[in-house]
């Protein structure tokens, strides 16, 4: 009898729940509910039925309900009109359905007609690859998209099965039978507003009804309101909400500037008078030249914006306020910058002027302000200028982003002037080999001893570098002409009287995804030391100020010679040194956030007989070549700081990727056929713990 009663109690609980509500009851508060064995007669918002679909069907299969009856859908789908947009950051959807050949290569339940015209979307999809089918989960906010999935392995394809999907204005999760399967951190927003159908079983891209649904379908609702775990674990007849194991709350790496709303996009540093200043482009909205100040590279002052469009609405300032540079002369300091704004009808880029007394409130001149010519330069593509002193001819230089006049290729331009404000127009410099198809964007030209370098982004690849022996050229690629991997973006740099030191942005990838598309911004990178290389290259190295912040050590390791992997327990956010006698003949792979699963977290692969070394997760590779002696020890020093991992190779070549996958995760060392000895590892953290702020 007491374990009957023990029975009957749990039955009451999962039937009322833990606070006594009713599923019957969730389900009233939703804005749309529909059950459709039916096809949502009862339903508050009416469907209309599209293709073929048998009603009343008794559910079978695994996981059936006793007693249910569904719709039994080919090729088919339904239709809850134009009207319920949710609002807001709080929405909740809910799906009971089956595939019974566990394809899942179905659109589900969404509001969408694209990536940017989206409610919500719950669907499932077939990735090609390894990746197989996956089932997602997708919202667009005034922050942007965001999308999460899983692979439909980690279930029974053929079974029913109840999908949620859920947001809260902090994090996106995706929920299959009471489980998170996957949930991760969203800088928040309110759910963009649209006027496509709500569907069930098919989607709208660009206008058209596509990927309609082919098998049985239960009940659907959506919630204008984030649901609770026990409401969800009625809704799923669960007796609780299992959390998704992998997940870490959101971390905000203090040695990595972002603006509160936005992303931090090009950056451009100016040293003046004890302080590093960073200006940079906020990507939002009209785009402005945001203001940072620093003593210490470090910690940083917002200061009042330096730029805003302010312009007509058809004028050079009337949109947006992109790249450039700052100089002072004679006590004033100038910003040359592009105003961008493709309903000018003058022409889409123009080289814009500013001026201050004290870099924080600026004038402009739009008087002063000019297109490409014509004859040297195309009036497009002609933009970001970095003005500076050229001694040997006794004028400012502007070097800019530019196409030939008459040919139409990406050139690097230049223009000079005695008064920093009337500027003529002189031939390109000389590259060799010349530019591919990128415009060269960015531009930062500097010399150390007798060596002219060339730093630019080619439009959204990389940044690179190159070396000249005369201001002009010709500028020669270096064997390893790039600073970074391709997360690292639109670099540029600054002299303080004894180093020139880097930073660009740490780019954002598409859905917080470690295979995202390229973002345009994202965070700052921890600034770097320049200093000449061989052969014309740059090397680069953390400043020690980034150094200089973690203080507390985790784990110390010496003198550990091995042919077999070395694993590690670590913190979730670290400081990395390690020194390594490695095999000339064989790989070294040193895994941070590795887990259980094979081929997990992100692996920094040694080649010295290639003289390449990778970094890599699941979804992406980044290799180039490095100049690696495996005679001499390898001195590896990374920062894994929430999303974002930056590894150095003897203080000299840069390896950065998003980390947005694994947040956490353990360390392991393999050598691949050969020998590894571990002479010295450190491992650091913040004092102020490894939760961020």
């Amino acid at each position: 009898m007491r374990k009957l009663g023990g029975l009957w109690l749990a039955g009451v609980l999962i039937s009322f729940g833990v606070m006594g509500e009713t599923r019957d009851a969730v389900m009233k508060k939703a804005l749309a509910h529909w059950t459709l064995g039916d096809g949502g007669k009862s339903a508050a918002a009416p469907l209309a039925a599209t293709g073929k679909i048998e009603f009343g069907v008794p559910a079978e299969g695994g996981g059936a309900r006793a007693g249910a009856t569904v719709a039994r859908m080919t090729d088919a789908y339904f239709d809850a009109g134009k009207d319920l947009n949710v609002p807001g950051q709080g929405i909740t959807v809910y799906l009971r359905a089956r595939d019974p050949r566990g394809s899942w290569n179905y659109a589900l339940l969404n509001k969408r007609g694209t990536h940017d015209i989206l409610n919500f979307n719950l669907f499932g999809t077939e990735l090609g690859g390894a990746h197989g089918t996956e089932i997602g989960f997708e919202i667009h906010t005034d922050q942007g998209f965001v999308m999460i999935n899983f692979n439909v392995e980690q279930i029974d394809p053929k079974a029913w099965h109840d999908f949620a999907g859920r947001y809260d204005g902090k994090a996106i999760e995706l929920i299959c039978d009471g489980k998170v399967m996957v949930k991760r951190s969203w800088h928040g927003g309110n759910l963009t507003q649209n006027s496509e159908p709500l569907l069930i079983g098919a989607e709208m891209d660009h206008g058209k009804v596509v990927r309609p649904f082919t098998g049985e379908m239960e009940e659907a609702a959506v919630w204008n309101c984030v649901l609770s775990d026990d409401e969800l674990a009625q809704i799923m007849r669960q007796e609780k909400i299992m959390p998704d194991e992998n997940y870490a709350e959101p971390y905000f790496s203090p040695i990595h500037y972002r603006p509160v709303e936005g992303r931090l996009a090009d950056t451009i540093p100016f040293f003046w008078n004890g302080e590093y200043h960073i200006f940079y482009l906020r990507a939002i909205s009209k785009v402005p030249w945001e203001h940072l100040v620093s003593t210490d590279l470090m910690y940083w002052k917002e200061l009042p914006a330096a730029l805003r469009s302010d312009g007509a609405a058809d004028g050079p300032d009337g949109l947006h306020m992109f790249t450039g540079s700052v100089t002072e002369h004679d006590g004033t300091f100038h910003i040359f910058y592009t105003g961008w704004n493709p309903a000018n009808k003058e022409g889409r880029e123009k080289v814009m002027h500013a001026t201050s007394s004290d870099l924080i409130a600026w004038t402009k001149h739009p008087e002063h302000g000019f297109f490409g010519d014509g004859i040297h330069y195309q009036n497009s593509d002609f933009r970001d200028p970095y003005v500076f002193w050229n001694e040997a001819a006794g004028k400012f230089w502007m070097i800019l982003c530019a196409r030939d006049a008459k040919t139409g290729k990406p050139v690097q331009g230049v223009a000079q002037s005695g008064d920093l404000i009337q500027w003529e127009q002189l031939d390109p410099l000389i590259l060799d080999p010349p530019l591919g198809e990128g415009t060269p964007e960015c531009p930062d030209v500097f010399k150390i001893g007798d060596t002219w370098y060339l730093i630019h982004s080619p439009s959204a690849g990389t940044t690179d570098m190159r070396y000249a022996s005369d201001l002009r050229g010709p500028y020669r690629i270096p064997e390893s002409p790039t600073i970074d991997t391709p997360i690292l973006y639109a670099a540029k740099r600054m002299f303080d009287g004894q180093r020139h030191i880097i930073t660009g942005w740490i780019r954002d990838l598409s859905g917080e995804r470690d295979g995202g598309n390229f973002e345009w911004g994202g965070d700052q990178s921890v600034p770097r030391e320049v200093y000449p290389g061989h052969s014309g290259m740059l090397y680069f190295r953390p400043v020690p100020e980034a150094l200089r912040q973690f203080t507390k050590m985790e784990k110390m390791v010496a003198g550990v010679p091995t042919k077999t992997i070395q694993a590690f327990a670590m913190p979730d956010n670290y400081l990395l040194h390690c020194r390594l006698k490695i095999d000339p003949e064989e790989e070294v792979c040193i895994t941070m956030r590795e887990q259980k699963a094979p081929d997990s977290g992100y692996r920094l692969i040694l080649r010295p007989k290639k003289q390449e070394v990778e970094i890599a997760g699941k979804t992406f590779s980044y290799p180039r070549k490095v100049r690696l002696d495996a005679s001499q020890p390898v001195n590896i020093t990374a920062f894994a700081q929430g999303s974002i991992i930056e590894c150095f190779i003897n203080d000299a070549y840069p390896f950065s990727c998003r980390a947005y996958e694994y947040r956490k995760g353990g360390l392991s060392i393999l050598p691949c056929g050969g020998e590894v000895e571990i002479l010295e590892m450190s491992v650091k953290t913040l004092e102020t713990g490894d939760t961020g702020k």
